[in-house]
């Protein structure tokens, strides 16, 4: 028994998290756009703006977390996950999945909100009816059956490490129709390292609880049931008052590892038929620690104009957080992306922690098999 499956096993409590970071190179990348632009260069009404956003003056194109978790959730279900069926109410500008975790993993790992009403049964099961003078008199009583689930998977927006300059965004195109007119059009691109995070909470997969509390009705009193057929039920970590049905381990570890291992098969973005870029990670580090911050967010950073890694920050977040990892690091990068930073210096500068270094796929097929020790 290795010393953190030690610590794991004499942990009180297990708030363990997977935190990560990692870095996405791409070229002539318009992956999330938001329509036009009022800064298009040609004058055109046919244009459209790739996100951007602005900090200490300086400009750095952004793919929103949303558009990121799209992806991540699509990934999903090309791995073999049934995902969620989706309902738009189109009069209502709303969209809801079938918030049902139980039956689809995706909706416990991306969270939910859904707001209904159902008829109210009596013990027997017959349906209780609206008396008195009311106006719904012998109408069917209806109650509150609205539940929302706070995702235990939380990723950041993916930026641009280093800034980008709005003039050189544009690029000019035309569409060729069938009968052989073109249509000028003019979109924005960019060629950066992306970065970004995600934290995904262990304790809270496949744990759902059903206090009456928006983001803590998870689910029904039926579904709670359901769960505690072939799960257990769990105190919550802060509040032992707080009961929580939780699904076998083995369904939450498989949950948790199939997540993570989507990341070695992730595709997305917009203008893929002519901007067609790779959104899977060129670099991604990932670890276990007893709770919910994320070490990682500052190891990417500029540099003469260029995206690098910053070998003394990341060294810093290990050796500030020793006491709070619950397993080794885990570094995964392409080869021919920064092969100029040597990752040998962090293995040797520390030597109380394990550090493993290989390829993308490999990290994270490494990573995930020690999930059995921490999913508990």
């Amino acid at each position: 028994m290795n010393s953190f499956e030690e610590i794991v096993k004499n942990d009180e409590v297990k708030n363990y998290f997977v935190h990560s970071s990692i870095l996405i190179d791409v070229d002539g990348a318009s992956l999330n756009n938001w329509g036009s632009d009022a800064t298009n260069t040609q004058g055109m009404d046919n244009t459209s703006a790739v996100k951007k956003v602005t900090k200490n003056g300086r400009t750095h194109s952004v793919v929103s977390g949303q558009a990121w978790r799209y992806w991540w959730r699509e990934s999903l279900g090309l791995n073999g996950w049934s995902l969620s069926p989706v309902t738009k109410v189109s009069s209502k500008n709303v969209a809801y999945t079938d918030a049902n975790p139980l039956e689809y993993a995706d909706d416990d790992i991306f969270g939910y909100m859904r707001a209904s009403k159902d008829e109210l049964k009596d013990e027997e099961g017959n349906v209780v009816l609206v008396g008195g003078k009311s106006k719904n008199k012998d109408k069917p009583k209806m109650v509150d059956i609205t539940v929302t689930r706070i995702s235990p998977l939380k990723n950041s927006i993916l930026t641009s490490v280093t800034s980008i300059n709005k003039k050189e965004l544009n690029e000019r195109s035309s569409m060729t129709r069938q009968d052989g007119d073109s249509v000028l059009y003019e979109k924005q691109s960019y060629s950066t390292v992306l970065k970004g995070m995600f934290s995904l909470d262990l304790d809270q997969v496949g744990t759902f609880t059903k206090v009456n509390r928006s983001g803590f009705k998870n689910v029904t009193d039926t579904t709670y049931d359901k769960v505690l057929e072939s799960g257990s039920e769990v105190d919550d970590l802060i509040n032992p008052n707080v009961k929580r049905a939780r699904l076998e381990n083995s369904i939450r570890r498989d949950r948790a590892k199939e997540t993570i291992l989507a990341l070695k098969t992730i595709a997305g973005g917009a203008k893929r038929t002519t901007n067609y870029v790779s959104v899977k990670p060129d670099f991604i580090i990932l670890a276990v620690l007893k709770g919910g911050n994320n070490i990682f967010d500052n190891i990417a950073v500029e540099e003469n104009g260029r995206a690098t890694l910053s070998i003394d920050a990341l060294k810093e977040a290990i050796e500030d957080n020793k006491e709070y990892l619950r397993s080794d690091i885990y570094i995964g990068k392409m080869s021919g992306f920064m092969d100029d930073v040597s990752l040998n210096i962090l293995k040797s500068e520390i030597s109380d922690i394990e550090i493993h270094t290989d390829s993308i796929n490999k990290t994270i097929d490494n990573f995930t098999k020690i999930l059995d020790t921490v999913v508990v």
